[in-house]
Order: C-alpha cells, then structure tokens, then sequence
C-alpha cells in the first residue's frame, strides 16, 4: 500500500478551501442533551479543522476535545491555530487514552491510510464509553471512478482499491468488532467546473492520491490536463461519492 508523506501535503492542505469549513456536528448536540460533559475525540485529525469548527459552533459547552495525527507537521499547524484541545501524535492503532473514556470519536477521510484496519477498530471500540458514537466519514472510490484524479491518473484508483474498505466491508468488520446500530448514508454529487480550476487543483497535489503517487506517473497526468485545456476544453466534470458510517459501542 503507498503511503502518503503528509510532511509535504501539510504546507498546500488548508489552501483546499473544501477542508476548512466543517459544519455543527449535529451528534455532539445529542450527547449533551442527556449529559453535562462529554469529550470529543477527532482520530486523524489532520491540521485540526474539525475541531476548530466544532469548537466555535459549541463554545461555551463542557466539552474535553482531543486531536491524534501521526504526521507531526500537520498537528503543528493545528496547534497553531489555539485551539482548546489535548493534541496526540501517534498511530490509529496504538494511541494511548484511557479505555471507555471517549463519547464521540469521529474519522474524517482518513480509515484508508490506517495500515492495521483491524486492530484501529478494536483500539476505537476500547476507547469509547458504552453508548459510545464513532462516525467514519470518507469518499467511496467504487461508486465515483469519474473523479477528474482517477480519470488523469488511473493507476491512483487502483491503489484506493487496496487502501479503501467499501461500505459492505466496513460494516462486516464493524459487526465482527461487536458495535451495534450501524447505519451508513451515501451522497453523490456531480458537477461541471471551470478547467482553470482544474488546473489549480492538480498542481496543488495536497490530495492523498497525487501526493502518493511517483513525480513520473504525476507528471504524466499533468500532461493529460494541459493537453485538453489547449484543445480547447472550457470545463471538466467533478464527481465526489460520500460515505458516512456511524455506529456505537453496545
């Protein structure tokens, strides 16, 4: 499985406008509807936008919030932005928090770099109190093979194959680990966008697939792109399938 050096992705990532803004996470809402305190843990918590959102949406609440990365980078900067919250480095399958400690731990478009899937769902089900919330956010790469990266760089879907657990996958794992009440919602959305923009968002290359791939088999997609802006191309398709999957610990 490629590997993704977030040590270079942490400098252009918060330049992708689509991460910053996270919207209220409705699920904390719940949590504290019947109780006073909850703690809120982000696994793969990247540059800290999810928690910086959350944070500012339910200031004021007794909330402990935690962030755990293991590219040291990205945690500097979301340790630059102040944040009230407790920030880890280490691994998805070996971080070190007490067990049946957390009420909410939410992973966001982050499960597919985990190397030992198993043994991270076994440390998150340890981790969260009973009646505990987990949510998986992530892309499902079987149901968006438009998507402009897999179209100018084929051999990048190949690899979400290994790296990506579709939905029935998912949730099998997730039964065998013993969570209960598993749903799953899946959203597609397709649109046409300026080809300038594409432009942009490949040479930025702060998403997992190009920053995984060699500079050669990059370079070669580059190519591809600005072969069909000279053609005269004024637009590019944009597809993204969305898979959220929450459960809770019995």
């Amino acid at each position: 499985m490629l590997k993704t050096d977030y040590a270079k992705v942490s400098k252009v990532y918060d330049k992708n406008k689509g991460r910053i803004d996270f919207p209220r996470d409705e699920e904390i809402e719940k949590l504290l509807e019947t109780k006073e305190s909850i703690t809120v843990l982000d696994l793969a918590c990247g540059t800290g936008n999810y928690l910086l959102g959350q944070q500012q949406h339910y200031e004021g609440k007794n909330i402990r919030w935690i962030g755990i990365d293991l590219s040291p980078e990205m945690l500097d900067i979301a340790k630059s932005k102040n944040l009230s919250a407790e920030f880890i480095n280490a691994n998805a399958e070996s971080f070190n928090l007490e067990e049946e400690s957390v009420d909410l731990i939410v992973c966001n478009f982050a499960f597919h770099h985990f190397e030992n899937k198993q043994k991270c769902l076994e440390k998150i089900y340890a981790t969260l109190k009973k009646g505990g919330v987990l949510r998986f956010r992530n892309v499902e790469p079987e149901c968006m093979k438009e998507w402009w990266v897999y179209k100018y760089c084929p051999e990048t879907f190949f690899e979400d194959k290994f790296r990506f657990w579709p939905k029935d996958l998912m949730i099998y794992e997730l039964k065998k680990n013993h969570f209960a009440n598993i749903s799953a919602k899946l959203e597609y959305y397709e649109k046409y966008k300026p080809i300038n923009e594409l432009v942009e968002n490949y040479k930025r290359r702060d998403s997992s697939q190009l920053a995984m791939i060699d500079d050669e088999s990059y370079n070669k997609g580059l190519q591809r792109v600005i072969q069909e802006v000279s053609q005269g191309e004024t637009e590019y398709k944009d597809v993204v399938a969305l898979l959220e999957i929450r459960c809770e610990k019995r």
